[in-house]
């Protein structure tokens, strides 16, 4: 795969260097924290398929563990991510697999150079969904497939819900609907489009541990940081009596995910 200069501008990096620190933070407890994460991802690759003897690009590789499975039924697999710090974890894990670091944005690959494009839990990082969406089709070979897996507003909703109930403000980040994902894809000109959108459950003995899920893994916003470090203890206390209670007695919080699976034209 033929490596290009990616073109960035002051305004497309201000936010993307803070998502690249947050996450290159979280690289070595990553894959500890990501359980998840780890789920959808896996039935993610169920969607794709065996593509043996493709060239595969993985976006948002984090840790390379996708990446990695990609790599035992692909002829080329080649991982990348934002974060500086998740393609050093990866290079170090997996020695043999090619990493780059890059914005989904602005992919640094020449055109038409891969077979298929996965991504899973990444994109939602993006600020324009048809630009996202646009570079997918881009890098893409005539007849190429994505599989795309992409959490939607809508997401933590009894986490939303036990905040207002208890008056605590988590500035959680903002997330861009299905519908919007949805408009960007049908902006390409692809040739089959099929989509779902599931619910995907983590549970957690306590509240600390929920938080910890989602700040631990790099995907807090600065804001909600400094806003979970002025939770005392007798706010985090008010946030647990406000969750809804469950059968199982546990804090659940779920993930909407949209899954995209998109054929490029021949």
């Amino acid at each position: 795969m033929a490596l290009i200069d990616p073109v960035t501008t002051p305004e497309h990096c201000a936010d993307k260097r803070d998502i690249a620190a947050r996450f290159s933070a979280a690289a070595a407890q990553y894959d500890a924290l990501a359980g998840i994460q780890h789920a959808i991802a896996d039935a993610a690759l169920f969607r794709l398929g065996e593509m043996a003897g493709k060239s595969v690009l993985d976006i948002g590789c984090g840790t390379g563990r996708n990446t990695a499975k990609l790599a035992n039924y692909c002829d080329e697999v080649t991982g990348m991510d934002l974060a500086p710090g998740m393609v050093s974890q990866a290079q170090s894990t997996y020695p043999t697999i090619t990493f780059l670091q890059g914005d989904a944005e602005q992919v640094p690959l020449q055109s038409g150079c891969v077979e298929c494009v996965f991504s899973s839990m990444a994109l939602q990082w993006c600020g324009t969904p048809r630009q996202a969406i646009s570079e997918v089709f881009r890098v893409l070979a005539p007849g190429g497939r994505a599989e795309l897996a992409i959490m939607v507003a809508g997401s933590f909703p009894e986490l939303k819900s036990a905040a207002d109930k208890a008056g605590i403000q988590l500035a959680l980040n903002t997330l861009t609907c299905a519908t919007q994902w949805l408009a960007a894809v049908c902006e390409s000109d692809w040739a089959g489009i099929s989509h779902d959108l599931v619910s995907y459950s983590d549970s957690f003995d306590n509240i600390t541990s929920l938080l910890k899920s989602i700040n631990g893994v790099g995907a807090g916003s600065q804001t909600e940081n400094r806003t979970r470090a002025r939770l005392t203890k007798g706010k985090l206390q008010a946030l647990a009596a406000a969750f809804p209670e469950s059968t199982s007695g546990l804090f659940n919080n779920t993930y909407h995910i949209l899954h995209l699976s998109l054929e490029k034209p021949l």
